[in-house]
């Protein structure tokens, strides 16, 4: 029988289990060998296409920025560890990307030539496909299965706790006026 504050204990017992393995996942997930300092840097350089003008302007580059993760340890998107942190990356990134920018490039074309330098790692989501799905289902289905587990246990208690009083409360007793005033005589008399 799962009882209130045992299913309290152990929901907080998860969460602080979970929060700890993120916590850990994100110290693993930094370029190997990467500082603030920008060791572990790799050029992300494409020959400018003839005759192309830009295709993005200033605030579509800050954008495609925002999906690129720093490989810093600061687990922050490009843009914002450049305007926020003291980042040996992010100044580095931000110039291939203005370059990859003013050679005529895509948003599309801009990410993929980033990831086939660094890997997926430098998104900063990962892509909707494959297995990578469970990344982005699970949540909602783990929200969504708590959310029906718990009000399972919440009916189940509520239940109970009706059954508890239904058994507490006394039992109407159907009987005539008469019949009451005679049992009160018998109960009240001294005779066995």
């Amino acid at each position: 029988m799962v009882t209130r504050r045992r299913f309290v204990i152990t929901l907080g017992g998860a969460v602080v289990a979970v929060a700890t393995q993120a916590a850990r996942g994100q110290q693993g997930a930094e370029t190997p060998g990467a500082t603030m300092e920008g060791d572990g840097y790799i050029p992300v350089r494409r020959p400018p296409r003839a005759g192309a003008a830009k295709r993005l302007t200033p605030l579509e580059r800050d954008a495609v920025e925002r999906m690129l993760s720093c490989p810093c340890p600061c687990t922050l998107d490009v843009f914002t560890c450049r305007t926020s942190m003291p980042c040996g990356f992010s100044p580095r990134l931000h110039a291939d990307v203005v370059k990859l920018v003013d050679g005529g490039y895509s948003a599309d074309e801009i990410l993929a030539a980033f990831e086939q330098a660094y890997g997926e790692k430098i998104l900063m989501a990962p892509h909707k496909q494959g297995f990578n799905w469970v990344g982005w289902l699970a949540p909602f289905a783990a929200v969504g299965g708590g959310a029906f587990a718990a009000g399972a246990l919440i009916r189940r208690w509520g239940r109970r706790a009706a059954e508890r009083r239904m058994a507490a409360s006394p039992v109407p007793i159907e009987a005539s006026d008469d019949e009451m005033a005679r049992l009160e005589a018998a109960i009240r008399s001294d005779d066995p």
